[in-house]
């Protein structure tokens, strides 16, 4: 028995569904007969499908083929529940039986397509929905389908050529646009998005949804000054869209105006609940600017949002590890880890404070597992060698370093780093032979081993073959 509140709300002919509905409860309890027009017996069928009542919805359909059984729609919403039900393949036999007596029943066409892309026959589907388009009157809808199925097997291209068909039959669909916007992205053809955008703009100057797709575009083609100005406009346009506020904080923050982000992202409070993906934002800019303790605040607030937000424990940690605050800082890079144990960064900064700390076999797990996670992780490559001679672990130290040139065998640091770890072993002909290979007219040598070893500077040698290189 459904409570009262289940039937509040009127159709879109203003009429009661509720009464309707009860109505029909009332007939089926009292085992007698009502007369219902089709239409009100098509919502009512609709008011169970929103409610996943899919056997309730199948009785009403059964009662409206009694009462109107030249009906087509009933027969559609039939194969539609049967589908609904599990049985697909019963269901598309029903569409195509219902297809030869009536060939352009644009229901059938739907359901068809729908029930395609459902079993995930998404070439199927986009030949149904092609084929309704040739005759249908209701083209926006169609194209709309057409494109998804276009993205459900990633053919970005082929999803904007109809995500655009849906626009031009109606440039207010804002739902085709969003998608659109990311089409453009994901295809690579940002810039054609720019001109796509503009050109809609010139059109509907005072559209503040296609002024915030074309800021979308030019972030996209980290053009953050042109973007942010399209954010401008769109907010001139609507103040409340808070999205455009928050993605003008992120041209700023990827621009490298922290303080400039950092005002926009909390401007976009005053028009929405902040996410925790905001106040993370918010944490990073202050980090940035050296505000660790602000920092740490907005990342507090971030998992208080959302205390699966990951990221922002991970921030915790970073903070409190500038502040040398080791034990506190593994405490939130292990809550890190534990919401997303894949991520090599969370890894490499929790050794570094066990290593700190003296908990040093701790720092060779946490430093082993980022090698093992992501062996193109560079720092990873620079500081573990290090971590080893520390431990007089001096063959492995050689061990690994060697195994990072063969990973960067470009990275002229990486290098220099075996090459110092030689002569440090005290293979001292080994490093002055490896250094006349590896320099091959680089830039950068001294400062580069200035930062890393300057006692190698103090060898006439040395010098002597970076002097070669001059």
């Amino acid at each position: 028995m459904m409570h009262d509140d289940d039937y509040d709300g009127l159709d879109d002919q203003g009429e009661n569904l509720g009464n309707n509905v009860q109505r029909f409860e009332e007939m089926l309890r009292n085992h007698e007969t009502y007369f219902f027009d089709a239409d009100s017996l098509i919502k009512i069928t609709d008011f169970y499908l929103e409610k996943f009542d899919y056997d309730k919805a199948m009785e009403v359909i059964k009662y409206g083929q009694n009462l109107h059984p030249d009906n087509t729609a009933f027969k559609a919403k039939e194969a539609y529940i049967t589908h609904l039900q599990g049985n697909s393949e019963e269901a598309l036999e029903m569409i195509n039986q219902l297809l030869t007596v009536n060939p352009k029943n644009e229901d059938l066409y739907l359901i068809k397509g729908l029930i395609y892309n459902s079993l995930g026959m998404f070439p199927e589907g986009r030949k149904t929905f092609k084929e309704l388009l040739s005759f249908t009157e209701f083209k926006e809808d169609v194209c709309f389908h057409i494109a998804q199925t276009y993205l459900q097997t990633f053919d970005y291209h082929g999803a904007i050529h109809y995500f655009k068909n849906c626009l031009f039959e109606n440039k207010k669909n804002e739902v085709a646009a969003d998608e659109l916007s990311e089409c453009f992205d994901r295809a690579g053809r940002a810039s054609e998005g720019i001109t796509y955008f503009q050109a809609l703009i010139d059109q509907d100057p005072y559209n503040a949804l296609f002024w915030f797709h074309l800021g979308q575009m030019y972030q996209c083609c980290i053009e953050y000054e042109k973007a942010i100005n399209a954010y401008d406009y769109c907010i001139l346009i609507d103040e409340n869209m808070d999205e455009a506020y928050i993605q003008s904080g992120q041209c700023h923050m990827l621009a490298g105006n922290y303080e400039k982000a950092i005002q926009a992202f909390k401007q976009s409070f005053e028009y929405n609940t902040p996410e925790a993906f905001v106040y993370d934002n918010i944490a990073q800019c202050y980090f940035e600017l050296g505000n660790h303790e602000e920092s740490r605040s907005y990342f507090k607030k971030a998992v208080k949002s959302n205390p699966s937000f990951h990221s922002s424990w991970y921030g915790i940690g970073m903070t409190l590890s500038e502040e040398e605050r080791w034990y506190e800082a593994i405490h939130y890079l292990k809550k890190a880890i534990e919401l997303n144990s894949d991520i090599s960064d969370y890894w490499f900064l929790l050794g570094d404070c066990e290593r700190e700390l003296g908990n040093f076999e701790e720092a060779d797990e946490a430093y082993r597992k980022v090698i093992e996670m992501d062996p193109d992780f560079l720092d990873i490559w620079y500081e573990y060698p290090e971590f080893l001679m520390e431990q007089n672990r001096t063959d492995e130290a050689l061990q690994y370093a060697y195994l990072a040139v063969k990973y960067f065998p470009n990275d002229i640091a990486v290098h220099l780093r075996y090459i110092i770890l030689q002569y440090r072993n005290g293979n001292i002909k080994t490093a002055y032979s490896l250094l006349s290979a590896a320099i091959n007219n680089e830039e950068n040598i001294r400062e580069i081993i200035e930062e890393i070893y300057p006692e190698l500077l103090n060898d006439s040698n040395i010098q002597k073959i970076l002097e070669q290189n001059n």
